[in-house]
């Protein structure tokens, strides 16, 4: 047994008081005169032997009293087996989770300040020459090694609110990690000083360490109720010009509390130009539709916002598209001949520019100065069409195929298997009717108001006919009521290819008379805009993708107002297109321009996980029940209130401590004490 405050044991010299007490009794004495004295000599006789033994007991419970409540102030404990190698250490490790969670209130004000306090009251607990490795979400290099007390906590003053995220057994590997490397191999006092909330503190994922002692020290939220935008999109896959769009927003509510009649606004281009009211339940979600119309081209920067208190990093939401000044489309004929169907139907859609050129001049062409490419016809596809197609879909962009049904085959399925598509079996040139519709194909997205029972399908006199392999994943968007496929969407590396079975013209059907044509041909040609994300996730290490055929690299990310102007890690992925690694190179949401030298080449919006807006989080009882169990490996739940007693540090790393029973028995012996002497009384 140790003590933790050995000097305390010097008073139990104090013991010799009760000795001193009852050896002099300090009585004064009274004469009274008996006439007779023998009844008092036998009183005497019969009381004597009983009264030493009162006196003797009573000493003994005193002295055992006061040597009991000596050895409680010296804080009495059982060391474990590696307690010394454990205090000779002296290397801990503290956590400060300064998610956007702990910018909400506790009891003592704001979360963050409160851990603060605490991590430095924690250090405190130490000796002067202990070594601290401190830790935050940002996981930053400075912080990734041991530094002195004073160090400490000027890496502790420093901190502030991030958008990273971590979870408790994240954060717990990289602190082995660094012990690890420090080739440390005793055991070690971990502090987590966090709110700990239930969306990042994974508890069940905690592994049990030999090594490492867990303190948990909570700074929860007073109020945890939250209203917040988890996500937009479009259902679309194209942004329509000067034409109703509709953008989904949903909103989730983290509060036990209704709301009815709560604004929401959409804002394009910082002018807004949609508002709504929505209605949520109790720890529900709901999505909300904002209607609007796009009057403007290039790149759109689009916010939702909503008005809730107190966490209000996530009341807005920030987005991003791109509605091109002008949709270029190169259609491809065998001797330049316009298709009239085709031509007219690219040249009525909005802004639009179409060339048409030969085979022949198609090797001159430069491809990527385009969005859209349309075979128009073509008998075979030659070996360097097949690669200049390749390059292009590979590129990003949108190739529609039109062929006939009298092609070179070979041809064909050779660019199909490039490109690992169903290749062509055969033709028929019995008349058939379309009959299957995919209404769920984004293609046909705002085509048909609702499903018709019997819809006025169109009819189809030739078709070519394609294979089903079960490895190649394609879209059938319409079928011959034999079954065969008429219109196919297949993704191809980053762009699209388009497959008509039936070529466009009135020797081939009337599918150029139907409304089915113009519509479908309008989503694939502004389906380029659709494959691109319109926002990204700050700390999702996220990846985005442009085109770029310029030289002038490296590209770099572009924000005036927050003051960043950064050149991202990137990497070439095809001829013309590149990815950029956002990483955790930002730390800002909002709209960004990506930009080589002073030309803007695309753009984009970052926004804050929402993972952090839950804020319910574990309670005191929960995370001392999951102590209790050790399961986790958990030594203890500290409940410190305000400050942070040293004591109670010491004591956490001290073994089993034994001062409680030694007051249980100061109040056993004073009991006893007293019991013996109303006994002995009697």
């Amino acid at each position: 047994m140790n003590f933790l405050y050995p000097k305390f044991l010097f008073a139990l010299i104090a013991l010799l008081i009760p000795v001193i007490i009852h050896l002099f009794g300090f009585r004064r004495y009274k004469a009274v005169y008996f006439s007779n004295i023998n009844f008092l000599k036998a009183v005497k006789k019969e009381t004597d032997s009983k009264s030493k033994l009162k006196h003797l007991l009573v000493l003994i419970m005193r002295m055992l009293t006061l040597a009991s409540l000596i050895i409680a102030f010296a804080r009495p404990y059982i060391p474990e087996k590696n307690e010394k190698n454990k205090i000779n250490q002296n290397k801990i490790a503290v956590y400060i989770d300064n998610s956007f969670s702990t910018n909400a209130e506790s009891k003592y004000g704001k979360i963050l300040d409160a851990e603060k306090q605490k991590a430095a009251e924690t250090a405190d607990a130490f000796p002067e020459n202990t070594k601290i490795l401190f830790l935050t979400n940002d996981f930053a290099l400075k912080h990734q090694h041991f530094v002195s007390k004073e160090q400490f906590k000027n890496f502790v003053g420093e901190t502030n609110i991030s958008p990273e995220i971590r979870s408790i057994s994240e954060v717990s590997e990289k602190i082995k990690a660094v012990f690890e490397d420090n080739k440390i191999e005793q055991r070690y006092p971990v502090f987590f000083i966090s709110d700990f909330q239930k969306s990042s503190a994974d508890l069940n994922k905690l592994k049990p360490d030999s090594l490492q002692e867990r303190f948990f020290i909570p700074v929860t939220a007073e109020k945890t109720d939250n209203i917040y935008i988890d996500s937009v999109w479009f259902e679309n896959p194209g942004r329509p010009f000067n034409r109703e769009d509709i953008i989904y927003v949903k909103i989730k509510n983290a509060s036990k509390e209704s709301y009815t009649q709560m604004p929401v606004k959409l804002f394009l281009n910082g002018e807004m130009i949609s508002t709504g009211t929505f209605n949520v339940k109790a720890n529900e979600e709901i999505t909300k539709q904002l209607k609007f119309i796009n009057k403007n081209t290039g790149i759109i920067n689009g916010e939702v916002k909503i008005s809730d208190f107190p966490v209000v990093y996530d009341n807005v939401f920030y987005f991003n598209y791109e509605l091109a000044d002008t949709c270029k489309i190169l259609i491809i004929s065998e001797k330049g001949n316009k298709n009239k169907f085709i031509t007219d139907a690219c040249n009525a859609l909005p802004h639009t520019s179409v060339k048409n050129i030969s085979l022949q001049k198609s090797g001159y062409e430069k491809f990527e100065n385009y969005n859209v490419i349309i075979s128009d016809g073509l008998k075979k596809i030659t070996s360097n069409l097949k690669e200049k197609y390749s390059d292009f879909t590979e590129n990003g962009g949108i190739l529609i195929l039109f062929p006939t049904v009298n092609i070179s085959v070979t041809s064909y399925n050779s660019f199909l298997n490039a490109l690992n598509l169903n290749y062509i079996t055969g033709k028929d040139t019995t008349e058939t009717y379309a009959d299957k519709i995919n209404y769920d194909s984004r293609i046909l997205k705002d085509v048909f108001k609702q499903k018709e029972k019997n819809p006025d399908m169109p009819v189809i006199f030739k078709h070519l006919i394609f294979g089903n392999l079960s490895n190649i994943k394609e879209e059938v968007i319409l079928y011959s009521e034999k079954n065969d496929k008429l219109i196919i969407n297949s993704d191809v590396s980053e762009g699209k290819v388009f497959i008509f079975a039936s070529y466009p013209d009135k020797s081939y059907g009337n599918l150029i008379y139907h409304p089915l044509w113009t519509s479908v041909l309008y989503n694939m040609i502004f389906y380029n805009t659709a494959g691109k994300k319109i926002f990204y996730t700050i700390g999702n290490n996220e990846i985005v993708r442009i085109k770029y055929s310029g030289d002038d690299l490296p590209v770099r990310i572009v924000n005036k107002e927050k003051n960043i102007d950064i050149i991202p890690q990137y990497s070439k992925t095809g001829k013309n297109t590149y990815e950029l690694q956002l990483n955790e190179v930002i730390q800002k949401d909002g709209h960004f321009k990506i930009m080589s030298g002073n030309k803007i080449l695309s753009g984009i919006s970052l926004d804050y996980n929402r993972k952090e807006s839950d804020l319910t989080h574990y309670s005191l009882e929960e995370l001392k029940k999951l102590s209790k169990t050790n399961q986790n490996n958990i030594k203890s739940v500290l409940n410190t209130g305000k400050h942070i007693d040293k004591e109670i540090i010491n004591n956490q790393n001290r073994g089993i401590n034994l001062h409680i029973i030694f007051l249980i028995a100061a109040i056993i012996f004073t009991a006893a004490e007293i019991i013996i002497i109303k006994l002995l009384n009697r």
